[in-house]
């Protein structure tokens, strides 16, 4: 019995599943968890879906998205005798729990840096998202994948993709795609409520954190930083910053950008690479982790110091990188 098969047959025999996705969830961990949970609940499974922070507004169009469940305190979980954790490459990104779940734990990823922290691992680097192994593990299980699961699917691979602008899209994530679409998916739809449907507040928070582009390595490394009162002043959250460390990248000549976010507990940094450095590397040596294009690390630093810590890994990593003296 190959990986898939396991899982199938974990899920099959499950009265009951609990699904867990990361802190502060795009589209990816959300999608792939709704997608799953409608398909257990067509089958007469229970569900329920937790994650430490809200869905965001501009993924509140996708079907069942009030099933996730904010939650803090592992006391507020149910947990059925079957959890799958979705996108989470290590337990830290599962702040309310204290130690690995009870019961079976499915653990479904598609980052490089995952630890294998579930009885079963399904994890597959080379997937664009998490998305794209629930679609494969969906499509093994011959069940019906209705419009809404489609919908939701579609979005996870569509998001994490950067609307298929990123490395990571391949011929397999595309070919996900036309046959969700076959399924029900609406490309127009999805992409206007993702990426235009944003609200004034964060417009004027994407021009704050402009304000504050800085470069390095004479233009090769370029950063944003927001801070908790940029996001009161504007009346936004954590979540209207996604996307914004993709402004500094899109400069000529940028090969590594960053966002620097101001948070209760000090600072998280995304990074991102069009290629010749490897950020995850870099976000692993600070407590990170994530994929060769696209990383991230949480710092219990002061901005000014996570900034006087980080930018110089970075310039050193791509002046390795330029030299030819590492891969």
């Amino acid at each position: 019995m190959d990986l898939y098969q396991a899982v199938i047959s974990e899920l099959e025999k499950a009265p009951g599943v609990t699904i867990l996705i990361h802190k502060s969830p795009d589209g990816d961990a959300i999608g792939s968890a709704l997608a799953l949970a409608l398909v257990l609940e067509a089958r007469g499974k229970e569900t329920a879906i937790y994650c430490w922070d809200g869905v965001p507004y501009y993924y509140r169009f996708l079907p069942g998205w009030q099933r996730v469940r904010k939650v803090k305190e592992e006391g507020e979980v149910v947990f059925h005798p079957l959890v799958v954790g979705l996108d989470s490459s290590d337990l830290g990104r599962l702040p309310f729990l204290r130690d690995k779940p009870p019961g079976t734990v499915i653990n479904i990823d598609h980052h490089p840096t995952n630890t294998r922290w579930g009885d079963l691992n399904l994890v597959e680097p080379q997937a664009s998202a998490t998305g794209e192994i629930v679609f494969g593990l969906l499509e093994r299980w011959e069940v019906e994948i209705t419009p809404h699961v489609a919908t939701a699917l579609y979005t996870a691979i569509f998001t994490d993709t950067g609307g298929f602008r990123f490395s990571n899209t391949t011929d397999t994530s595309l070919l996900c795609c036309y046959k969700l679409v076959d399924l029900g998916a609406v490309p127009y739809e999805i992409a206007t409520n993702v990426y235009e449907s944003y609200s004034s507040g964060r417009m004027r928070l994407l021009g704050l954190a402009l304000g504050t582009l800085s470069m390095a390595a004479g233009g090769g490394v370029a950063w944003v930083v927001v801070t908790r009162e940029m996001m009161e002043t504007t009346g936004t959250g954590p979540e209207d910053t996604e996307e914004f460390v993709n402004f500094p990248k899109s400069i000529r000549g940028v090969e590594v950008a960053l966002l620097f976010r101001e948070t209760e507990e000090g600072v998280k940094v995304s990074f991102r690479s069009k290629g010749r450095v490897d950020v995850a590397a870099i976000a692993a040596s600070l407590g990170g982790g994530g994929h060769k294009a696209a990383a991230g690390c949480d710092l219990d630093l002061s901005l000014d110091a996570a900034v006087e810590r980080v930018i110089p890994l970075v310039e050193e990593a791509l002046s390795c990188c330029l030299s030819s003296t590492c891969s």
